[in-house]
């Protein structure tokens, strides 16, 4: 049997589902409530006055409507009823009364509309309004050092802005970003709260009016596999779903994500080749590891190279005339040529001093800035002929010693197989029962049976442990991060051992007197302990998250860039080594310009790109001695310690 309900019940739920659609169904009810409140007291006055009191002119009752208008709107207006009998100043009390609820609750409305307002905007879920920004999706450590780079990619402009879209909460998003990032220069940063692979987020965001969208890793590079795997899945959707929202836009975005699985990688390049491209962290931090350990000082140049502080890779286009590259090199004021891009696309780092520019092509240059780059048509600089020394450095068999295991490691020791001379020892440092690591090193020794790798079990936390394996008899000690969640933790470990090593070879040298040649690379999750790590006695130190967030940041900006890192970073070809100055030059003069030690590091089919002072080579304040795309007029005072930076062949 249905139960039958009353009038009085259905008005009571309509009622109620009325007040809760929503503030516009309040305001209703509140101005519904004033018209009625201002006909009953209006009503009234005009029934006091016309019956009551005998009043029968017409004017009368417009304005008995006007004075309980007046009255319910002001309580002020009392005063009209000053001189009028009892029964109408009781009216009068009556419609201001009324005027005073009605109004406390106007103000109550509006003041919780407001709150409701600043609540939602902190929650980050109201709509960007931004054309050609940079939008980065997803929040990690990575996103303070590629914001800070694209500040200063911005610093030229007048006004730029970065939107980021996370689960965070806006506040939490906001308040990090505020501390560690209170110089903004001319970028506005722009926070907003949803999924990165919600269609609707992205809308919210603008993401098919951006320039360039790039999705950072929920995990870093030494999380477990299974966080990986999670991290992995979220950025496939969010680039599923940005290529979805941008499919019938004419300019799309250049995505640029980092996927740790290669497969997956290479399904999603396929998706959009023109505009997705894959950051492989792992590889590229593994071969600057390697490149780093056969040129002291090269980490730091790499980390000036990449970032918008300073000078930085440009592609830049002019009427070349059928000039040669060396003859380019003289011809900027700001800027060295250290390559050539061709009509087809491909990239020619350190081509032939006589190779001839075709009127398509692009030098890649090394500048301060784009704007300041300009080819003159006649040589800037002459330089002096200095007579080139016939001398080259020569390859001795190496050994090499990896503390820790990661997914770098087996990079690791590829690439230096493609280094070093046959019968070199690579030996790395286990805990024991890593079997997956000893699967990997089995597969290693059988395809470069030159190479004598083995594996050392012992506790690099442990000193006696570190002492017996003597490290001060290696060319170069690699330690390597292990799987771990917390950066801090992980940083906290490699200074530990990076103090028990320089414990190690200083008690070594003051035994023997013999200096120790040993050099000492370590993987750092947290740029703001470089310096700390730097006074340990370090040659370089490897900040994973920086350097791949300067490459992130610039690849944003240029995603053409990344192929000349890839070569950089290549055994393949040219890459950038610091060579000594007595290679070069056997008497070294007095007074010596940039632009001679150029012309002397052509007669060797290099390029110069820089200088690294010997007597600043600690100092972290002068960048550790190093100076890229100095002016060509600089007089040097030079030093036979002091090296050259050069884009060469090899390292000899």
């Amino acid at each position: 049997m249905q139960k039958k309900h009353t009038f009085g019940s259905r008005f009571k739920y309509r009622f109620d589902n009325f007040m809760s659609s929503g503030p516009r169904s309040i305001f209703l009810t509140l101005l519904l409530m004033f018209l009625a409140a201002y006909i009953l007291t209006a009503l009234l006055r005009v029934f006091v006055d016309m019956w009551l009191m005998g009043a029968s002119s017409p004017d009368t009752f417009w304005s008995d409507l006007w004075l309980s208008f007046l009255q319910i709107t002001d309580p002020g207006a009392m005063a009209e009823d000053g001189e009028n009998n009892l029964y109408q100043k009781a009216v009068g009390m009556v419609t201001v009364f009324m005027g005073l609820i009605f109004f406390s609750a106007v103000i109550a409305f509006i003041t919780t509309q407001l709150e409701n307002k600043i609540e939602d905007l902190k929650k980050g879920r109201s709509s960007v309004v931004e054309k050609n920004h940079v939008l980065i999706l997803g929040w990690g450590e990575m996103v303070v050092e590629i914001i800070r780079e694209l500040i200063e990619a911005n610093a030229s402009e007048k006004d730029a802005a970065v939107v980021i879209l996370s689960e965070q909460s806006k506040e939490d998003m906001d308040d990090f970003l505020s501390e560690r990032l209170p110089d903004r220069k001319s970028t506005r940063i722009i926070t907003r709260t949803g999924h990165i692979s919600s269609l609707e987020s992205l809308h919210r965001v603008a993401v098919t009016e951006c320039k360039s969208v790039i999705i950072l890793p929920e995990a870093n590079e030494a999380a477990p596999q299974s966080e990986k795997i999670t991290s992995d899945a979220k950025a496939l959707k969010a680039i599923l779903a940005v290529v979805a929202s941008s499919r019938e836009d004419k300019t799309k975005a250049n995505i640029i994500a980092e996927i740790y699985d290669y497969t997956k990688r290479e399904v999603m390049v396929n998706l959009a080749p023109d505009n997705i491209t894959m950051v492989n962290t792992r590889d590229i931090v593994a071969r600057i590891i390697v490149q780093t350990s056969r040129t002291t000082g090269l980490a730091v140049v790499y980390s000036t190279l990449i970032g918008f502080d300073g000078s930085e890779i440009y592609f830049h286009r002019a009427n070349w005339k059928n000039r040669s590259f060396g003859e380019l090199t003289f011809a900027f004021e700001d800027g060295v040529p250290i390559g050539v891009r061709k009509s087809n696309g491909e990239i020619v780092l350190n081509p032939a001093v006589d190779h001839v520019l075709e009127s398509d092509d692009a030098i890649i240059i090394i500048a301060e800035d784009d704007s300041s780059i300009k080819c003159q048509d006649r040589a800037l600089f002459q330089p002096q002929p200095l007579p080139l020394r016939d001398m080259r450095r020569t390859k001795s068999k190496e050994r090499e010693l990896i503390i820790g295991w990661n997914a770098k490691a087996p990079i690791i020791i590829r690439e230096y197989a493609n280094y070093i001379l046959p019968g070199s020892i690579i030996h790395v440092i286990l805990p024991e029962g890593n079997d997956t690591a000893a699967r990997s090193l089995a597969e290693l020794k059988r395809a470069n049976p030159d190479i004598n790798i083995e594996t050392i079990e012992a506790n690099p936390l442990v000193s006696d442990d570190l002492l017996a394996i003597k490290p001060f008899e290696y060319d170069n000690v690699i330690l390597l991060n292990q799987i771990e969640e917390d950066t801090e933790k992980l940083d906290s470990t490699t200074i530990t051992i990076l103090l028990l090593l320089r414990e190690i070879l200083q008690s070594h040298t003051t035994k023997t007197g013999e200096a120790v040649r040993t050099q000492l690379i370590s993987e750092v999750m947290n740029s703001d302990n470089l310096e700390l790590i730097a006074r340990t006695g370090v040659n370089d130190s490897i900040i994973s998250y920086q350097m791949i967030s300067k490459i992130m940041a610039q690849v944003a900006e240029n995603p053409e860039i990344l192929s000349v890192y890839q070569g950089l970073f290549s055994e393949e070809g040219s890459e950038i080594y610091l060579k000594p100055l007595h290679l070069y030059i056997e008497q070294i003069p007095a007074r010596v310009t940039v632009a001679d030690l150029m012309a002397l590091a052509q007669q060797r089919n290099e390029v110069m790109i820089g200088y690294r002072y010997n007597s600043k080579a600690n100092d972290v304040r002068a960048n550790f001695g190093i100076e890229v795309n100095m002016p060509k007029g600089t007089v040097i005072q030079p030093h036979p310690d002091d090296r050259l930076i050069v884009l060469a062949e090899d390292e000899l």
